[in-house]
């Protein structure tokens, strides 16, 4: 693996690699060895992840079989001798099948990552005096069955926190956003991880560089969103993950021919950082196992712990 983010064209990005499995409890079904189209698209928000798959030319006994038995799906996808891993992991919402052109038939999983987490955990716990965002936090996971990031320990404020007695009692989420806030952090679940990011940090690693060799598609472009950038497919580029770009690559926006002439509305624009190490706040994995498709596509802001949380450049008309 290269130095400059463990991946590029010369050591491995290439003879794709991807593995599709439906699932129930222990009990799995292969999909790999059949075409199928994915995107999926991760967030650094609480709402979940989610994932559109498509799979082709399924038998009619097999596609009842996956309606009746299968409610999980996990999606891994990379290289041969390159990066490879799981970009996608979660909960089936939906089932639909169909045709294409009257040739293809097809099956559509719609599935969300931690979606039973999100909309049932359900929390009713109460703690003794002296306990800590530790103790909090991992009642909430518990009560949400999700594993903690390792590193989401790290970021909260240590010791007691709670002189007195506290009862949880509600949707665990709620009280997960009021921990998160407490300690000046986002909450996420990520393939099933209940993950804490700092406002004006990022998750601990090296920064992945995107660049022309590393496998930078296009141009990056500065929008009010955020550091827009295509890359080939990298399972290892995490939400709230530090990556590095070359602000010579960045087109930087028309800020007069976005405003017009004479108008006054104050709009932001993602600022550059001094740099070049952005965090991500979106990434959206899209392939196709017969087709061209095989991207990376990430919405980054800085990550200057100095330009603040919501970090932006503001232009006046």
């Amino acid at each position: 693996m290269s130095s400059s983010g463990g991946y590029g064209p010369a050591n491995g990005q290439w003879l794709r690699k991807v593995q599709l499995v439906v699932s129930q409890g222990t009990n799995g079904l292969d999909l790999s060895g059949l075409r199928f189209a994915f995107k999926i698209t991760q967030n650094d928000c609480e709402t979940p992840n989610t994932a559109q798959i498509r799979v082709y030319n399924l038998k009619e006994q097999t596609r009842q079989q996956i309606i009746a038995e299968y409610d999980s799906v996990t999606l891994q996808a990379g290289y041969q001798y390159g990066n490879y891993g799981i970009v996608f992991q979660g909960d089936v919402k939906q089932y639909r099948f169909g045709r294409e052109k009257n040739v293809d038939n097809f099956l559509d999983i719609t599935a969300a990552d931690g979606d039973e987490a999100y909309n049932f955990g359900v929390i009713n716990q109460s703690f003794a005096p002296g306990s800590s965002y530790s103790d909090h936090l991992s009642a909430i996971a518990q009560a949400m069955h999700l594993k903690v990031d390792p590193n989401a320990q790290t970021y909260l404020v240590s010791g007691i926190v709670q002189p007195s007695s506290k009862v949880m009692f509600g949707m665990a989420r709620l009280y997960m956003g009021i921990l998160a806030k407490n300690n000046n952090c986002r909450w996420s679940i990520q393939n099933g991880v209940l993950t804490l990011v700092p406002l004006t940090g990022y998750l601990p690693g090296q920064a992945v560089a995107i660049n022309s060799a590393s496998g930078m598609l296009g141009t990056p472009e500065q929008t009010d969103n955020g550091i827009k950038v295509r890359c080939y497919l990298n399972p290892l580029i995490k939400i709230g993950q530090a990556v590095k770009i070359n602000n010579a690559d960045i087109n930087q926006v028309a800020w007069a021919q976005q405003l017009g002439p004479g108008y006054k509305q104050q709009v932001y624009y993602a600022t550059l950082a001094n740099d070049g190490v952005y965090r991500v706040l979106v990434a959206e994995h899209e392939g196709d196992t017969r087709g061209n498709s095989w991207y990376t596509d990430l919405t980054c802001l800085d990550i200057d712990p100095s330009s603040g949380a919501n970090s932006s450049v503001l232009a006046y008309g």
